[in-house]
């Protein structure tokens, strides 16, 4: 009898990483009713315990805090990580004082924090803050050293909601008093894992990100605009080592003929004032 042979199975295309889940602004009808931009998925007070935090160690070290698998008993010390010096306090240089702020508001206002401590002779690492689905960032500083006075004074002069304190028991929120809605909580117990460099729309894979949108009809062009701006803030805050942030493909990017106001803790993208002509 003639040997029999199984057949060959075809292999299946490994499936492509998940994609960030940008919060595009509302359509034009929706924006004629009033509704500006999307909802926060939490309230604010949830995203300072939800939040992930990115650190620069000395070094290529980068790691991520993250709040601890259901479960997990203890949290991670931060001197584990940083040493014995202590306190440890996260703060943000984004959103000063809860205005709508361009991406270039957000890296002025984080620079000046920056430039604010160096002189203080604290310790300083650079750090990301982000929404578990990267649906805002907020670039900002670890600082080591300071008591609590003294940084909630630097954070209520930056404009800022609350400061993040790192310890034992996990990582806490403390509020600064400029919001109704932020108050202290809590320490959430935290674990670290080292970051993902990758695609940051990947959430840290080495696979190139896909546009959204298109150059089709003007909703999708808008769709477009805000894909690559969101794309822009998550190279900005995280670089990316699989196209370093070049062209997603061959077709070029889309122009905004309007300003936009990045994602924040209290929602998504906006439109704002039409670009000057000669800027676009």
């Amino acid at each position: 009898m003639p040997e029999q042979t199984q057949p060959q199975q075809e292999s299946q295309p490994e499936p492509k990483p998940s994609q960030v889940q940008v919060p595009y602004p509302p359509n034009r009808y929706d924006r004629e009713k009033g509704r500006i931009r999307l909802e926060p998925e939490v309230p604010v007070q949830d995203s300072y315990r939800l939040n992930t935090i990115r650190v620069g160690l000395p070094g290529p070290t980068v790691i991520d805090v993250i709040p601890a698998p259901a479960g997990q008993a203890s949290s991670v010390d931060p001197g584990t990580v940083f040493g014995a010096e202590s306190p440890v306090w996260i703060v943000s240089g984004c959103n000063a004082f809860g205005r709508l702020s361009t991406p270039d508001d957000q890296a002025s206002t984080s620079n000046a924090l920056v430039q604010y401590l160096k002189p203080m002779g604290w310790t300083l690492h650079p750090a990301v803050l982000m929404a578990p689905g990267r649906q805002w960032v907020e670039t900002g500083v670890v600082v080591l050293g300071p008591s609590r006075d003294e940084i909630l004074s630097t954070a209520r002069y930056h404009g800022q909601d609350a400061v993040l304190l790192w310890d034992e028991y996990g990582v806490r929120t403390i509020a600064t008093g400029l919001a109704d809605d932020v108050a202290d909580s809590p320490a959430v117990a935290v674990a670290t894992s080292p970051a993902l460099l990758g695609c940051p729309m990947r959430f840290g894979a080495d696979v190139r990100c896909v546009r959204e949108g298109g150059p089709f009809v003007s909703r999708s062009m808008e769709v477009a605009a805000s894909w690559q701006g969101h794309r822009a803030l998550l190279v900005s805050a995280f670089g990316c080592t699989v196209c370093d942030g070049g062209f997603v493909d061959g077709r070029g990017g889309p122009i905004a003929l309007v300003s936009s106001f990045v994602p924040s803790r209290r929602g998504g993208w906006q439109w704002g004032p039409p670009v000057p002509v000669e800027s676009r």
